[in-house]
C-alpha cells in the first residue's frame, strides 16, 4: 500500500514537471527569455504543493492521512522516550492483564453458555429434611420419587438420575481408582453424548463409557478393547464406547467431607431404575437434574411434583423419605457461591484498573507539562485544539494498544497458573480460555483505558494559554500550581482505591488465619493421609473388611518413621441420633448426627484430644460410642453424657437397634472440611461397625512425604486388587477442602500488592517530579540558610499531607466496600479494627518510604549548582 502510493506520488511530480516544461517551451517560442518563461508557466499552473495536497486528497480522505501521520509521530515519540512509555505500557499491561484474566472466568463461569442442549431449562432436584442443618450429602431423590417423576410428570422433558462414585477398574497397568458416574439412560439425550468410539449402551444393558483422557491414560488409546468386557469392581462389565475428547458435561462439585475427589468424571456406567417393592426400605438415591417443558416455571414444575410425591409416599408408607423437596435451576447449584466470589473479585480487579489508569494520567500531566512549549508553538502556526487533542488520543491509543497486547500475555499467564495451582477452585475454571468475547473485551478495555488516561492532559492542554507557554523562554517549561494540583489529587484518589483493596485482603487473610487456627494438640503436618475403599465380591461382608483393616494398620505401624496410624470413614455417613433412654419419636423427627467408624490409634494418628472419659481401645468386648463436644452440648445440654446409651442401627429395622454406651467425649476437630461447621459426630470402632470406604492416617516423625513411597508398597501387597488413592499430606487435603476460600484470597491479595504498588509509583513520581521543578527554589533556601533537615522535613511534610488525605478517604470508603465481603469473611467483622490498622500502617509506611527517596534527594541538592539552573 505504501508502495503504490509513493508511485503516484512520483507519477504525479513526473506529470507535473512535464507540464512545467511544455508551458515553458511555449513561452520560450513566444520570445519570453527562460527566467520569464519559467515563472510565467508556474503562475499560470498555481501552487504545486497546493495541487499535490488536493490530488492526494482525492486519492486518500485526509483524515487518514493525517491519522497516519499522528500515528508516525506517536511512534517517533514511544521511541524519544523508552522509559515512560515502558512504565506506562507495564502499568497497562498489569491492569489491563489481571481485568481480561478475572473476565475469562467470569466469561467461562456465568457467561458462556452449559454443554447441554436448552441449558436454561434445567433444574435441580433434591429432596431434604429442613429439621437439621443443610447437608449437601444427603440433599438426594430416592428411586421411587425418580421413577415416579421419570414416568409421570407432564413438566418435565427430561429427568436424569445419576450418582458419582469412585469405582476400580482394571487397566492394562492395573487397578485404578477412577470417578464413575452411574447415569440413568435418559443422560445420553440431555447430554448430547455422540460417542467418538464405539455405541451408547442400549436399554437396560450393563456397560460403561470411557472419558477419553482415561481412554488414552489407562489403555493407552487402544481402540481392540471396545466391544470387550473389562472388570468394574469385580464385576465383568461391557466397555461399550468411548467419548469424544470434547465431552465434558458440567456436574456438580461433590461435598468436601465426601470421599469423592475433585476432577472430571473418567467413566459413564449405565444403569436402569427400577421402583423398589413397597415393603423394600433398602431404596437407592440419586442425584436428579431434569430439563422442563418449554414456557413452565420452576414453581409450577415443584408443585406437580409435590402431588407425585404425595401418591409415592401413600404407595411406600414406611419409605423414610425426606419431607421437603426443592427445585432449582441447574446453572444456580452449578455455579452456587461462586457467582457472588467472582462479581466481587471482578469490581476489585476493576479498581486495580482504575488505579492504572489514574496512575498514567498522573504521569501524562507531568509531561503534557513539559510539552506545553510544543503545543503552542503547533497552535501558534495553524493547527487547532481538536487537531492537537487527536494527536494527544492516538499517543494514547498506540500506548494502550501496546499494554493490551501484553495484557493479554499476562491474563493468559494468569489464567494458566490458576487452573494449574487450583483447578477445581471455583466451578468450570477448567473450561477458561481467551476466546473472541475475551480478545472483544481486552480491546475495548484498551480503547476506554487510552481516552480514560487522556483526559486529564488533555484538560490541562485545552485550557493552556498559547501566549503564556511561547513567552516562557526556560528551557524547561514549568508545570503550572494547576497541574501540580491535579497530580496530587489522583495520588490521594490513588491510595484511597489502593486502601480498600488492602483492607479487603487483609480482612481475608485474617479469615484464612481463624480458619487455620488448629486446635491445641493438633499437628497436620506431619500426617500422611491415603483413601482405600475395600470394594468388591472379596469384601462383601464385615469381618472381611476388619481383617483387610487390622492387616492395613499393621503394616502401616511397621513402617520406619511412623509413629503412630489410625483409620477413619471417608464415607460421609449419618445415622438418626436415639438415646435409649429418651422421648419416643417418630424416624423423621430424629436428629442427624454424622457417624465415624475408626480405629483405636485414631486419636494419636490425627491429634484428637479426649475431654472426658476416654477413647475405645482395640480389644472392646462390645460397641462402645464417643462423642465430640458439639453433640455433647446440643443433645445432652446440663447433663454428663458419659454411661448414656445410644441405639446402633442393626439393618432397616429400628426394632433391631443395639443401645450403646457413651465412654468418652473428644474435643471438635474438623479433619475433612476446614470451612464447615462443626458437626455433631459420633465414634465408633470399626471391629464392631461395618466400615466401607476409608481414610488411613498415618503420623510419622518427619516429612509425611518421606514415607509415603514405602507405605505405598506395604499396603498395595496386601491386595493388589484394591486401589490405593488421594495419597496426600493432611495439611495439604485440609488446604485442599477450601480452595474456593483459597483462590480469592490469592486473587486480592495480588490485586492488593497491584494497587498498592501502583499508588507507591504514583506519589513517588509526584514527588520526584516536584523536587525537580523546585530544585532551584530548594538551593535557594539553602543558600539562604535552610538545613538540610528543614529541607527534607519541607518535602516530607507534602508526601505526608497526600498520604493522609488518601489513607482517610480509603478508609471512609472502605466502610462501605468491605460490606460486601461479609459472605467471603469467616468469624470477623468487616468493619474488624485490627485489620484496618495492619493495613493502613503497612500503606502509611509503604509511602513514607516512597516519598522519602525524593525528599533524600531534595536534602542532597547543591545549592550552587542549583543557583545555575534555569
Amino acid at each position: 500500500m505504501i508502495w503504490r502510493r509513493r508511485q503516484a506520488l512520483d507519477d504525479l511530480d513526473e506529470d507535473i514537471r512535464e507540464h512545467l516544461a511544455r508551458e515553458t517551451e511555449e513561452n520560450l517560442a513566444r520570445g519570453m527569455s527562460s527566467e520569464e518563461a519559467n515563472a510565467a508557466a508556474r503562475r499560470a499552473f498555481g501552487s504545486v504543493t497546493r495541487i499535490k495536497e488536493d490530488t492526494r486528497a482525492v486519492w486518500v480522505p485526509i483524515w487518514a492521512d493525517q491519522l497516519a501521520q499522528d500515528v508516525r509521530y506517536a511512534l517517533r515519540l514511544v521511541r524519544r522516550s523508552p522509559g515512560f512509555s515502558c512504565v506506562v505500557i507495564a502499568t497497562l499491561a498489569l491492569g489491563i492483564g489481571l481485568t481480561t484474566a478475572v473476565f475469562s472466568v467470569v466469561n467461562a463461569v456465568l457467561l458462556r453458555p452449559l454443554a447441554y442442549r436448552d441449558g436454561d431449562r434445567l433444574v435441580w432436584i433434591v429432596t431434604y429434611d429442613d429439621r437439621v442443618a443443610p447437608i449437601k450429602s444427603i440433599e438426594v431423590v430416592s428411586a421411587p420419587d425418580f421413577v415416579a417423576f421419570h414416568d409421570r410428570s407432564s413438566t418435565l422433558e427430561r429427568a436424569v438420575a445419576f450418582y458419582v462414585g469412585m469405582e476400580r477398574v482394571t487397566a492394562k497397568d492395573g487397578v485404578a481408582a477412577i470417578r464413575v458416574a452411574t447415569v440413568s439412560s435418559d443422560f445420553w439425550d440431555l447430554a448430547g453424548a455422540t460417542p467418538a468410539l464405539g455405541r451408547l449402551p442400549a436399554s437396560g444393558e450393563d456397560a460403561i463409557l470411557l472419558s477419553h483422557a482415561f481412554f488414552e491414560s489407562a489403555f493407552n488409546g487402544d481402540a481392540s478393547v471396545v466391544g470387550r468386557m473389562v472388570m468394574v469392581n469385580d464385576r465383568q462389565v461391557l466397555l461399550a464406547g468411548v467419548l469424544p475428547r470434547t465431552f465434558h458435561p458440567q456436574l456438580p462439585a461433590p461435598a468436601a467431607v465426601s470421599q469423592l475427589p475433585p476432577g472430571e468424571v473418567e467413566a459413564y456406567h449405565a444403569t436402569t431404575i427400577q421402583p423398589p417393592a413397597p415393603t423394600d426400605l433398602g431404596v437407592r438415591v440419586f442425584y436428579v437434574i431434569a430439563r422442563t417443558k418449554p414456557g413452565l416455571s420452576v414453581a409450577h414444575v415443584k408443585s406437580e411434583l409435590e402431588t407425585l410425591r404425595a401418591d409415592v409416599r401413600r404407595t411406600y408408607p414406611k419409605l423414610a423419605s425426606a419431607p421437603r423437596l426443592r427445585v432449582t435451576p441447574f446453572t444456580d447449584v452449578l455455579i452456587g457461591q461462586a457467582r457472588r466470589s467472582l462479581l466481587i473479585l471482578f469490581g476489585c480487579v476493576l479498581v486495580v484498573l482504575t488505579i492504572a489508569c489514574v496512575n498514567i494520567a498522573s504521569l501524562q500531566l507531568a509531561r503534557a507539562s513539559a510539552r506545553r512549549k510544543e503545543v503552542a508553538v503547533r497552535a501558534a502556526i495553524g493547527a487547532g485544539r481538536g487537531r492537537v487533542l487527536r494527536q494527544l488520543v492516538v499517543e494514547n491509543l498506540v500506548l494502550a494498544s501496546a499494554g493490551g497486547i501484553a495484557g493479554l500475555l499476562v491474563a493468559r499467564a494468569a489464567v494458566s497458573s490458576m487452573i494449574r495451582l487450583l483447578p477445581y477452585a471455583i466451578p468450570r475454571l477448567t473450561e477458561t480460555t481467551i476466546d473472541s468475547r475475551v480478545l472483544t473485551f481486552a480491546s475495548l478495555t484498551s480503547i476506554l483505558t487510552a481516552f480514560v488516561c487522556g483526559i486529564a492532559p488533555a484538560a490541562a492542554l485545552w485550557r493552556m494559554n498559547v501566549q503564556d507557554a511561547l513567552k516562557d523562554g526556560t528551557r524547561m517549561t514549568t508545570a503550572p500550581p494547576r497541574a501540580l494540583r491535579a497530580r496530587r489529587a489522583l495520588v490521594t484518589i490513588e491510595l484511597a482505591l489502593a486502601s480498600v483493596l488492602v483492607v479487603a485482603a487483609m480482612l481475608l487473610v485474617k479469615s484464612l488465619w481463624r480458619i487455620m487456627a488448629y486446635p491445641p494438640g493438633f499437628d497436620p503436618e506431619h500426617v500422611l493421609t491415603l483413601k482405600i475403599q475395600m470394594s468388591g465380591q472379596a469384601y462383601r461382608t464385615p469381618e472381611r473388611k476388619r481383617t483387610y483393616l487390622d492387616e492395613v494398620l499393621q503394616k502401616a505401624r511397621a513402617v520406619p518413621g511412623v509413629l503412630a496410624a489410625g483409620v477413619a470413614s471417608d464415607a460421609d455417613a449419618r445415622i438418626r441420633l436415639v438415646r435409649q433412654d429418651g422421648p419416643p419419636m417418630s424416624l423423621l423427627d430424629r436428629p442427624i448426627v454424622r457417624l465415624n467408624v475408626t480405629s483405636a490409634g485414631y486419636p494419636t494418628a490425627v491429634g484428637m484430644r479426649v475431654v472426658g472419659g476416654r477413647w475405645m481401645t482395640s480389644h472392646e468386648p462390645s460397641a462402645v460410642y464417643v462423642i465430640n463436644e458439639e453433640l455433647a452440648r446440643r443433645y445432652f445440654t446440663g447433663e454428663n453424657p458419659i454411661g448414656r446409651r445410644l441405639l446402633l442401627p442393626n439393618g432397616p429395622d429400628p426394632a433391631r437397634a443395639i443401645p450403646v454406651p457413651i465412654v468418652g467425649i473428644v474435643a471438635d476437630l474438623r479433619t475433612a472440611d476446614l470451612e464447615s461447621a462443626t458437626e455433631p459426630e459420633v465414634f465408633l470402632d470399626y471391629l464392631h461397625g461395618n466400615p466401607f470406604a476409608m481414610t488411613v492416617n498415618v503420623r510419622t516423625i518427619g516429612d509425611p512425604l518421606q514415607v509415603a513411597p514405602a507405605l505405598r508398597a506395604k499396603l498395595a501387597a496386601i491386595d493388589p486388587t484394591q486401589a490405593l488413592f488421594e495419597m496426600k499430606r493432611l495439611d495439604t487435603a485440609l488446604m485442599d477442602s477450601i480452595a474456593p476460600r483459597r483462590m480469592t484470597l490469592t486473587l486480592l491479595v495480588v490485586f492488593a500488592g497491584s494497587a498498592l504498588l501502583l499508588g507507591v509509583i504514583g506519589i513517588y513520581g509526584v514527588m520526584a517530579y516536584s523536587v525537580a521543578q523546585r530544585t532551584q527554589e530548594i538551593g535557594v533556601r539553602m543558600a539562604l540558610g535552610a538545613t538540610r533537615r528543614a529541607v527534607l522535613i519541607m518535602v516530607m511534610r507534602q508526601g505526608i499531607g497526600m498520604t493522609a488525605a488518601g489513607v482517610a478517604l480509603g478508609a471512609l470508603s472502605a466502610v462501605g466496600m468491605t460490606r460486601m465481603l461479609a459472605s467471603l469473611l469467616y468469624e470477623v467483622q468487616p468493619t474488624d479494627g485490627s485489620s484496618f490498622a495492619v493495613a493502613f500502617v503497612g500503606i502509611v509506611a509503604t509511602a513514607m518510604a516512597a516519598c522519602g527517596v525524593p525528599a533524600m534527594t531534595a536534602s542532597l541538592v547543591d545549592p550552587v549548582t542549583a543557583l545555575r539552573c534555569e
